[in-house]
């Protein structure tokens, strides 16, 4: 059995956290051309953090610390919002670095060490958060963080150990692992650690799984060292008004579109394919523990958005690793090793649209032509390294209903199956969202606040399903309790000084759900300002 050499493994981690990191940092910012609202969310939890805000206690979250802590320690250090995403993903990768290195070293071959060692780095310093268009954006950036932590446990707990097993450092690796995981974005443990669980009693791996438990307790006993027991059942509230949310139960397709859809069905196939062969050639342990985990791993793709199937990454290294042994056949006659490396084969090339993506999306960015990005925040000095395109900043589209009243397609208005309007005290409020141009959105409604003199430290909370007025406005205060993206419920609105409701929403169904919260809770509105964007009311 031909040994990994240690030197090539470190070189290869070292050399993409260079080039990868190296190429995001040489642009002096970052660009982003999609997803810009999503992107607005990611700051407004950096900068909350970054003034001492924790997230759970201080304002509604369902995403880990660990997801924007790293980027927000950068901004408390005095970078702006683009050089410190670039510097925390390298921090990031230089974290994952040493377990990398030994779940690579330690599982797998010599060229397969490489590839994992490469797919982990990739994952940490993307620039998009898979999918296979060519755009960049920060969006979701804690889902490639997140699988990258999985990767290694998954590695070490379904692969034997080449060479001399050492169970204890395995242990810990797999346990801190997978706590730094729980604080990126729980659904990955929950839904991946029984499924690791049984692989390790699969394999007589007794040591290893208790010092996984182990480690994996004393560093969350750490972190509530740190933030306090009220942080645990806070975090789990905010996860269970997400979960039991009907504006935002899953991100993408159904769980049963996520299962059978045409684009993941053949996957799928594949994997239980692998299964029979692996039993078939002898390797019945390595099927079964595939099968076990494969449940969980379905449901990480449901649960993210664009619902893209990482995982196929690892699994398709795995199964490279416990091929059946060459001349395995079944009663049909096939090669079972040959058959299993045809599977795995495959499983690499369905997900490497999205890897590609990801794994160039770095040149992508440095190589971008300039001319058509402006700043995102252009009255903040320290935030003028965060760019995004002059269209998606300043060209505001509106979708409106082309059956209202006056439009000419009035008859067919009872059969539109449009949800309730919102209604704002005894005013229906029309049918329209924002499509495209958020920077100008709210840059517009913070200049005329200001204008007006509501800018004066007081605490606006939207009825939409971003409030983050503050990130264009120092005259602005934070709603304490808020949701940087609304979930469910109405989040911080009894310390909120007045309630600003958009004309056009970012989200129609959060602005009338708001709107029927506060009006739930016995809280009364009284206008104080009209523009042509908005309605500004204080509470009575």
């Amino acid at each position: 059995m031909s040994r990994t050499r240690p030197a090539g493994v470190l070189l290869t981690i070292f050399a993409l956290i260079a080039v990868l990191g190296g190429l995001s940092l040489a642009r002096g910012g970052l660009y982003i051309d999609r997803y810009e609202g999503d992107v607005l969310h990611l700051v407004e939890i950096i900068l909350r953090i970054a003034e001492g805000q924790r997230p759970h206690l201080d304002f509604m979250t369902p995403i880990g610390v660990l997801a924007t802590w790293p980027i927000a320690m950068f901004v408390k250090a005095g970078l702006g919002i683009g050089m410190a995403v670039h510097w925390a993903q390298m921090a990031v990768a230089l974290v994952l670095a040493g377990p990398v290195f030994w779940a690579a070293y330690s599982r797998f071959a010599p060229g397969l060490a490489h590839l994992f060692a490469g797919f982990c780095m990739v994952l940490a310093l993307a620039l998009v958060h898979g999918e296979a268009d060519p755009n960049v954006s920060m969006s979701m950036h804690y889902n490639r963080w997140a699988w990258a932590f999985s990767f290694v446990a998954l590695a070490l707990a379904f692969l034997p150990g080449r060479g001399r097993a050492r169970p204890i450092l395995d242990g810990v690796v797999i346990g801190v692992a997978l706590a730094l995981v729980v604080l990126i974005k729980v659904t990955y443990v929950v839904a991946l650690a029984p499924g690791i669980i049984v692989v390790l009693v699969l394999r007589r791996a007794g040591r290893s799984l208790v010092v996984a438990l182990v480690a994996g307790f004393v560093s969350l006993g750490v972190v509530t060292a740190i933030m306090g027991w009220a942080f645990w059942p806070a975090y789990a509230g905010d996860l269970i008004a997400t979960a039991t949310s009907e504006a935002r139960a899953h991100p993408g397709r159904p769980l049963n579109n996520v299962l059978t859809a045409p684009m993941f069905l053949g996957a799928h196939m594949l994997v239980l394919l692998a299964v029979v062969m692996l039993r078939q050639g002898g390797r019945a342990q390595a099927g079964l523990a595939l099968l076990v985990l494969f449940p969980g791993m379905v449901y990480i793709t449901y649960q993210n958005f664009g619902n893209d199937p990482q995982w196929l990454l690892l699994v398709g290294l795995m199964l490279l690793v416990v091929r059946p042994d060459a001349g395995a056949r079944n009663a049909w006659g096939w090669d079972l090793r040959q058959g299993v490396t045809l599977a795995a084969a495959a499983m690499l090339a369905l997900t490497s649209p999205s890897f590609l993506n990801m794994a160039y999306s770095p040149l992508r960015h440095f190589s971008d032509d300039l001319s058509s990005f402006v700043p995102i925040f252009p009255n903040s000095a320290r935030h003028g390294d965060f760019f995004t395109t002059r269209e998606r900043a300043y060209q505001v589209n509106e979708q409106i209903a082309g059956e209202r009243p006056g439009a000419g397609l009035e008859q067919y208005s009872d059969r539109a199956e449009r949800g309730a309007p919102a209604v704002l005290n005894g005013e229906t409020l029309s049918a329209c969202s924002i499509q495209n141009g958020l920077i100008a959105f709210f840059q517009a409604m913070a200049d005329d606040l200001q204008a007006q003199g509501f800018a004066t430290g007081k605490a606006i909370m939207v009825a939409d399903l971003l409030s983050n007025l503050p990130l264009f406005s120092d005259g602005i205060a934070w709603v304490r309790g808020g949701a940087p993206w609304r979930y469910d419920g109405v989040p911080g609105v009894e310390n909120a000084d007045f309630v600003l409701v958009p004309l056009c929403a970012v989200n129609e169904r959060a602005r009338r759900d708001i709107l029927d919260g506060i009006g739930a809770r016995g809280i009364a509105l009284h206008e104080v300002y009209r523009s042509p964007l908005f309605i500004l009311l204080e509470k009575a």
